[in-house]
């Protein structure tokens, strides 16, 4: 009688898992509705010469992933930019990188198509200490720090760049990594964000230590199109609408955003915080 069991229980089992299997190799994800020919990612900045701008091909469904483009022409005022790696990503000097509130020209043709951005260069406005949001404990010796994803205040909109010791440089260069920048939002919070569920990052210094910071100014479209981004991202909630491609600057029938920054840097000292 035992045998019998532990027999039955072996073929319930097999069963189980083999119904499950072939409901995972006929499980189909949906596509996607509307099908975009490439996305932008990249733009100017005072910073550096050298610009980059990244395009790739986007996923149609989840099992698809994401393809470099590697055989557009991308030109930035002109002046055109040379594949740079095999990731779709294109490198050219613009030497004239600090033209004020005025716009800057992206021209990409893909495949017999032309798209096309536009972008106004901001000058940054001076970094200050409140405006980064900071929340500062001291404990003996030790300093806790806390960084905002997202600070909401009256003013023009930027992201910041933190660069502690032995971390890693910004670059214009870099997209397959996520770079972590803290946001500057003139709009207020939507859906009246809590500050109970407010993003922040906490990190421990001496009194002794310093850190960088870089400020990079958004022009009023860039800054829009980052904050309908978080709403379907990093804000969502039961008001949210459904999720939705997020149309940037981009001409055609194409994604992201071409965008142009002002660069500033500055050295803060933990001393001068605490005072």
């Amino acid at each position: 009688m035992r045998v019998f069991f532990y027999s039955f229980i072996l073929w319930v089992s097999f069963c189980f898992f083999s119904c499950k299997k072939e409901l995972a190799d006929h499980l189909k994800f949906k596509s996607a509705n509307n099908h975009y020919d490439l996305v932008v990612e990249g733009g100017v900045n005072s910073l550096t010469n050298q610009q980059f701008i990244a395009l790739s091909k986007p996923a149609t469904n989840l099992l698809d992933s994401v393809s470099p483009i590697n055989d557009a022409e991308v030109f930035i005022e002109g002046t055109p930019l040379k594949l740079y790696n095999k990731n779709g990503i294109y490198a050219g000097v613009i030497l004239n990188n600090k033209r004020y509130n005025e716009a800057y020209h992206l021209k990409v043709i893909y495949r017999n198509k032309t798209y096309e951005a536009f972008d106004t260069l901001k000058q940054v406005l001076p970094i200050t200490t409140a405006e980064l949001n900071l929340f500062v404990q001291q404990q003996n010796d030790e300093i806790n720090i806390s960084i905002p994803k997202h600070s909401f205040i009256k003013g023009e909109s930027a992201k910041i760049f933190y660069h502690f010791s032995g971390g890693v440089n910004w670059s214009p260069s870099i997209f397959n990594k996520v770079q972590l920048y803290s946001y500057i939002h003139p709009n207020p919070p939507p859906y009246g964000l809590s500050p109970i569920l407010e993003q922040r990052t906490n990190y421990i210094f001496q009194v002794s230590d310093s850190f960088e910071v870089s400020k990079f100014s958004e022009s009023d479209a860039y800054s829009q199109y980052l904050y309908q981004i978080f709403q379907e991202t990093d804000w969502r909630s039961i008001f949210s609408g459904n999720p939705g491609a997020i149309k940037g600057n981009i001409s055609g029938n194409a994604l992201g955003f071409f965008y142009c920054t002002d660069v500033l840097t500055k050295k803060i000292a933990i001393k001068d915080i605490l005072q």
